[in-house]
Formats: structure tokens, sequence, C-alpha cells
């Protein structure tokens, strides 16, 4: 699939577009959306209250006091909690139990036509059958999965998989792959709609959902990286256990969202120092990377029982060691195995009314560009390390934002992104389309009520603006599409 600058510049708002890819749905009148209805979700109160709480000056994560033991390793250094924290519910061994060990479910390492890709949680799912083991799966069936196993809400993995098959995928039999190109044999018979009639390319394409400054992979155009943005890069894990205190004590909460976000500060850093091409592209760079930092902390994490039943979520280094694919031999060397990430059979899941939604992902990113203000920033370096420019919000608004009213409303970040996705849809869709109209009437069906919720929350006035980012994306030499 090859896309333009205007694409790749506006498809950071695309994972707003979490209808646009179901064409059999049309048909029955689907509505992937029921509770974006009148009523919140746990999940919609949670991020009401908190868009109040930040407005008043209080923090954007409720950060307890390091004073309460959570269980014999530790002295409570996890102060980062989701909206709905998994610390707040019972501990339930049978519906927090996964099964990673029976015939159907048993980790089995994937073979020499079976596709794996660049995001370690979806080959894991893929390595343990709640993926398709071949790599290739079906937005219902990426939803189901990521929703079953991570506990992710319906509503972001209903987004996450819906941008991967309209921009990486197959619309009309809404398949896409976790790694690189394929070719549709579903129901469509490799039938596309894509204007060009391309090959999908799958989520490695880089610049669409694959972005510079990940956790533990060279950017794309890294000088000595061989546009390698798939494979684990060992220093830059031994970095990351580096951060840790290479901590081995079992059991211990060692890599948070706190220290996680930390890491992509630097790793945001590094790029900018190492890759004269390094571009924070709207989707895969702003959102996906640092997204994926809290995804690790969240996901990655084993749930058990604290000293006083409740759930103790924790995330050490043998958890942290199968979910990246990564062996620690008895000399302390490290070995990484492709496209082998797992889960260990201990682990266990976050409690079911502790879903992580797109709420979380709004103040994670709030709170990333609190700490380091260039992450919210759309832009990249100019053909030479150490020259990174980012596109000014005024002048992408046309004034009505700024960085500073994103950063003291998560609201108004929220209407940004929304706004700037309703702006530019119509454009990218007809880049990609030979017919948008269904595609756009599903959005407005399906979607943009429950993304103007968090946009509109306690009555934030959500204006609309013309984001012109063709303009400002092409001056930025990293920003094409990397496809090897």
């Amino acid at each position: 699939m090859k896309l333009s600058p205007a694409f790749l510049a506006t498809a950071f708002l695309a994972f707003t577009s979490s209808a646009v890819a179901f064409p059999e749905y049309l048909a029955r009148g689907f509505n992937i959306y029921p509770s974006s209805a009148a009523t919140d979700t746990p999940l919609q109160a949670a991020f009401r209250k908190k868009v109040a709480e930040v407005k008043a000056g209080g923090d954007v994560f409720e950060r307890r006091a390091n004073t309460t033991r959570r269980n014999e390793n530790e002295e409570y250094p996890r102060t980062i909690f989701s909206l709905l924290n998994p610390e707040a519910f019972d501990y339930n061994e049978r519906d927090q139990y996964i099964d990673l060990t029976s015939d159907q479910h048993k980790f089995i390492a994937p073979g020499p036509r079976d596709i794996r890709g660049p995001c370690p949680g979806l080959n894991l799912l893929a390595n343990h059958n709640y993926l398709p083991r071949n790599g290739v799966t079906t937005v219902a069936q990426a939803i189901d999965a990521i929703n079953r196993v991570f506990g992710v809400e319906v509503e972001l993995s209903t987004a996450l998989s819906v941008y991967a098959a309209v921009f990486n995928g197959n619309v009309l039999d809404t398949t896409w792959s976790i790694g690189g190109p394929y070719t549709p044999t579903g129901i469509a018979g490799g039938v596309l709609d894509l204007a060009g009639g391309a090959e999908p390319q799958g989520i490695s394409a880089h610049n669409v959902y694959e972005g510079d400054a990940s956790i533990v992979r060279e950017d794309y155009y890294q000088p000595g990286a061989n546009n390698d943005n798939v494979h684990l890069n060992i220093q830059l894990f031994k970095e990351l256990l580096e951060l840790g205190g290479n901590d081995t004590t079992v059991g211990k909460d060692v890599y948070t969202s706190d220290l996680m976000l930390k890491h992509k500060s630097i790793r945001w850093e590094q790029s900018v120092q190492r890759n004269p091409l390094f571009y924070n592209s709207p989707f895969g760079g702003l959102i996906v990377t640092t997204a994926a930092e809290r995804f690790v902390a969240e996901f990655a994490a084993n749930n058990t029982a604290g000293p006083d039943g409740k759930n103790f979520i924790y995330l050490d280094e043998p958890n942290l060691l199968a979910f990246f694919g990564v062996t620690k031999h008895a000399d302390g060397t490290l070995e990484y195995k492709p496209g082998q990430e797992r889960l260990l059979p201990s682990w266990h899941r976050r409690p079911l009314a502790a879903q992580f939604g797109l709420g979380d992902i709004v103040l994670t990113l709030l709170n990333a560009a609190k700490t380091n203000p260039h992450l919210l920033s759309i832009g990249g370096n100019a053909g030479k390390v150490n020259t990174f420019t980012g596109v000014d919000v005024g002048d992408l608004t046309g004034g009505l934002y700024n960085t500073q009213t994103l950063l003291a409303d998560p609201a108004a970040l929220s209407c940004y992104l929304y706004q700037g996705f309703e702006s530019a849809l119509p454009s990218v869709l007809g880049n990609l389309y030979k017919v948008v109209d269904d595609a756009l009437s599903l959005l407005n069906k399906n979607y943009n009520p429950v993304w103007h919720k968090a946009a509109t929350a306690n009555g934030n006035p959500c204006k609309s603006y013309q984001a012109n980012l063709e303009k400002q994306s092409a001056k930025y030499p990293g920003s094409k599409v990397g496809n090897k």
C-alpha cells in the first residue's frame, strides 16, 4: 500500500476511525458502541471525574504515597494506575485465569510461514493461539483476544484493530497482519477496495502503525539499523533492564508505568541524537510508541493476591523477559528469539472490572508530555541529528489550542485529536479507497459518539478546526513510509 504524506500526517487521528472497516455491518445496521448512548460506562465516568480534577490543578494520575507495603517485596513504587485501578478490586483466581498451557493455547514458536511483527503483545497472542497462529487476524478476532487476555475495553481494542485493518489491511474481509505483507484469502477472495490495488502491508510498515523511538527496536531509517524496525535490539533491552536497576527479585514490581514513561522520554531523546531522519509521526510516534510503554507496564504485568486479598499488579524481570521473547541464561547472558514472545504459565490478567480504555491513553499522552513536552509534538529531524523541530499546535489548529491548554485539560487534548481527525478523514479515505461513503457513514454511526463524549467531557466546547498536516509533514525527510 503506497501512502501519501497527506495520509501519514493525518493518520494519527485515525485510531479514532473505529468503525471504518466493517462493510458487513452496514447491511445489519451494526453498532460497535452500544455504550455510546446517554449512560456513561464506568470508564467514561472515571474520565469525566479526572477531567475535573486536572482542570482544577490536580495530578493527571492519582499518586499514592510510598507508605503502604503491597507485598513482602514492595515499598509501593508503582504510583501511576489506570482510571479503573486494578488494586481497587479483590483478586479472583478463577476470573483472572488465562489458559496458557492447554493444547489449544500452549506456546508454540512461529513456523517459517507465520507472520510476526513489532508488537510483542500481538506476537504472543498469536503464539498462544488467541490470535491465529499464522499472524493474520480479523478485526473481530483481535477485539476479542485483546479484551479477553489483556483487559482492554472494547472501545479501545476496536479502535486499535480497525485502524490496522483500514490502514494496514483489507477492509473487505476485515483482515490485517500483525507483521509484514500478506495476501488476503478470506471471503473477499483477495479482492481489495484499495485505490491502488496494492497488497496490504501489515503493521510493520513504518510511519503508519509503527513509529520511531519505540521501546527496544531501532528506528527504521537509523544508520546501521538496516531498515529493521521489527526485531528487538538487545542493547536497548539491556538499557531498559539497567533503568530497572537490573533487579532480579521474583514478584517485585520493578517495571512500573512510572519507570516505563521515564523510559519513553529517554528513547525519544536517543532517537533525536542518533537518527538524522527521526520522525515523530502523528499516529505511530505520538500515540503508539508512547502508549506502548504504558501497555507493557499494564499488560505484561502479572496479577496476584496482595496481603489484604486485593489484586496486586507487578512486572518483574521474569515476566518482562518472557513478554519480549528474551531468555536469560545461567551466566547472565541474554538471548533474543525473534517472534517467540510468550506469557509465563503463572501469568494472570487484570481484574475483569479494571479495564484499560481510551481515557487511559489520553491521560498517558498528557502525563508524558508534562514530563517532556516534545512527546506531544508532531515533527522530526531535518536530515541531521539533533535538529528536531515540531509542528506548532497553534499553527495546526488555527490558534484554537496551544500546548499549554492541551496539558491543562484532558478533554481539550481529546478534542484536539478528535477534531483533527474529523477534518482530515475525507482526504485520507479518498487517498485509500475507491468509494468512501460507506466508511464515513459507519464512522459517524459507530465511533464519533464515543470520542465526542471524551472531547466534550464536563461541557468542554469542542470546536472544529481544519488541520493542514500535509504541508507540515512534507518538510521532514523521515516522514515517508518504509517497507522492507
